[in-house]
């Protein structure tokens, strides 16, 4: 009989909640199979459901019993932690069981995930519960890692006694797993062992990676600087560790609540390899070490004071940065700079490309009027703010948000010809109004084409992102956006305040990506960004947005400046395989962010919670 196992599943709590308690979860070919025991089950017998995507159980459940000899079975409610591995044609289930103060790990067989199966016996002296390396052996040992607080490595011929080796994995008390570890997942590869684990601090747990050497178990690699996913607030104290699956490219962690059943959250399946070993896995951007890449220029007045908030576009081969400049008089004018690489300043010039002597007759001087603080934004008096810009066809189009100092703050919008951008003859239409009177609308972006033969325009009326589709972009000065649509701030999430379009939205095959920026209400007085994707054909369908910030205001240049704890973006381009986001840093200086495009996107793609707001097991009863 083979010998082995593979998959985990973490703590299950000893109250049955209200329609299951979780035993465990495995992913045979095709399917994942749920192990439970309900209400309605005997202490003898638990209950299997299954699912083809991981996340949609079925309503038939068929109740199986481990057999430890004629007419006996196992005492289920005993049991925990159930995890089941493949050897062959035979799984080998592992499990543990409470008698009294005495705590076992025992093993059974069966030939078929959803049948009956046969008790072989417990595993000497092992009181606690490990993951087995699946077919695999060292030294003609079979291997396991199991925790108690820490990680470690054990060794044996008979899948019975069991010898440690020695612990490989501590906590670390600067990262994200400064507390007890727990093993909760392992995959073999060609020349690696990947271990998931889990790690809970102040009541939300997260899950961490370590690379082991196939040829020696106890020779760590490579071990993750941050989490690979991380529990949402509304989780904190209320949920506890089912299981890991590797279901259809995806790691697919399972959690027991008390009350409301089990719920489901994926993360990616990271591409851990030789040439990846040192990276940092998770879905954050990388400032640049060249930041801030402007700063404020005192020869010249008008951008003597703050330069922050950068609209950029990439074309005939370098990035065109168009940033918000002020000077003491608090008047924001438009300044202009390009970068070859993305990141250092090749040219910069010394008068703004667009200012209030350019714009409409809305904005006026606000110097010789009374100035409405309730409307002063980024320390500004009047002017051109928070420009972004988009590229249709042979036009470039610029929104920004128009203020004269006293009423709310519009939208405006203009447009030059690519011919006369690229040239440097700064020949702007007039600029037209878009957005009602009256109404603090900001942070518009158009996208890139048209979609179902409609332009499409993204804007800010707190505290949603608005969305209107227009049948084209010639405002007359007197039609204004609708807010047709709208994409909402999450209320239990990190961005729960309000949320802005950030860059115009970039097209890749996976979606629309929207950089956006967002403040919460646990963390009132920072601005942080996100990022979301949207469907192709219908941009009002988020189908992945981050569950953490890709980029809080950290660096000293994000919190020593005119506004402290602030961190805006404007402008997001693709150079070659790389992601480049452009932001103001504390309302003072232009910064720029990096990923890997790819990367970036796919784990926005596997980095988010399944059916957050509906259990994915309650109502099979």
């Amino acid at each position: 009989m083979p010998k082995q196992a593979a998959l985990r599943q973490g703590i299950v709590s000893d109250k049955v909640g209200s329609t299951a308690r979780g035993l465990g979860i495995f992913a045979h070919k095709e399917k994942v199979y749920l192990y439970f025991q309900s209400k309605e089950n005997f202490a003898n017998d638990f209950s299997i459901s299954t699912s083809e995507d991981g996340f949609s159980f079925s309503l038939a459940k068929k109740n199986v019993s481990i057999i430890k000899q004629k007419n006996v079975k196992e005492t289920i409610h005993e049991c925990s932690r159930f995890n089941i591995s493949e050897f062959g044609n035979e799984l080998l289930l592992t499990y543990l069981k409470r008698s009294g103060k005495n705590l076992k790990m025992e093993k059974a067989w069966s030939d078929k995930p959803d049948s009956e199966w046969i008790y072989e016996g417990d595993m000497l002296k092992l009181n606690e519960y490990g993951l087995i390396v699946p077919d695999f052996t060292h030294d003609k040992k079979f291997v396991m890692y199991s925790a108690d607080g820490k990680i470690n490595v054990y060794f044996s011929k008979n899948l019975v006694q069991w010898d440690i080796e020695k612990a490989v994995l501590t906590k670390r008390g600067d990262l994200f797993d400064s507390s007890d570890l727990e093993v909760a997942y392992i995959l073999k590869e060609d020349k690696n062992i990947l271990v998931l684990y889990y790690s809970k601090i102040n009541g939300l747990y997260s899950i961490g990676v370590a690379l082991f050497d196939s040829k020696d178990p106890c020779k760590l690699l490579w071990r993750s600087c941050e989490p690979v996913w991380t529990a949402p607030e509304k989780w904190k104290g209320k949920i506890y560790p089912l299981g890991i699956v590797l279901h259809e490219g995806r790691i697919i962690s399972y959690w027991q609540t008390e009350t409301e059943g089990i719920y489901a959250a994926v993360a990616a399946l990271f591409k851990i390899s030789d040439g990846h070993k040192s990276k940092d896995i998770s879905l954050k951007l990388q400032r640049a070490s060249h930041n801030p890449i402007i700063e404020p220029n005192p020869k010249n007045h008008w951008e003597a004071f703050n330069t922050f908030n950068p609209a950029a576009i990439y074309d005939n081969g370098k990035v065109h940065i168009l940033y918000r400049a002020q000077g003491y008089d608090y008047i924001s004018a438009i300044g202009y700079a390009t970068s070859l690489d993305g990141v250092h300043i090749d040219e910069r010039f010394n008068q703004p490309i667009f200012s209030p002597s350019q714009d409409l007759d809305y904005v006026n001087d606000a110097r010789s009027r009374e100035v409405s603080y309730q409307y002063v934004s980024g320390g500004g008096y009047g002017g051109f703010e928070d420009p972004r810009i988009t590229r249709i066809k042979d036009k470039y189009y610029l929104t920004y948000v128009a203020f004269d100092g006293v009423s709310p703050p519009r939208i405006a919008l203009t447009s030059i010809s690519v011919d006369n951008f690229l040239n440097k003859r700064f020949l702007w239409e007039k600029p037209v109004l878009i957005s009602p009177p009256g109404v603090v609308d900001k942070s518009a972006v158009i996208f890139s084409e048209k979609i179902n033969g409609k332009y499409v325009i993204m804007h800010r009326i707190y505290p949603d992102i608005l969305i209107d589709f227009v049948d084209n972009l010639e405002f007359d000065g007197k039609t204004w956006l609708e807010g047709q649509y709208k994409i909402s701030p999450r209320p239990e999430s990190w961005d729960s305040r309000k949320i802005g379009a950030g860059a115009p939205p970039i097209k890749t095959k996976h979606g629309w990506l929207l950089i956006y920026q967002s403040v919460g209400e646990q963390d009132a007085g920072k601005y942080k960004i996100g990022a979301m994707l949207l469907d192709l054909k219908d941009p009002t369908k988020v189908i992945h947005r981050s569950q953490s910030p890709i980029l809080e205001p950290d660096a000293k240049y994000e919190n020593e400046g005119f506004k402290a704890g602030v961190i805006y973006p404007c402008g997001a381009v693709i150079i070659k395989d790389a992601l480049y986001v452009y932001y103001g840093g504390a309302d003072s200086y232009v910064c720029v962010a990096t990923a890997n495009l790819e990367e970036f996107l796919e784990e926005l793609i596997h980095s988010k919670i399944a059916k957050l707001t509906e259990p994915v097991f309650k109502q099979i009863f």
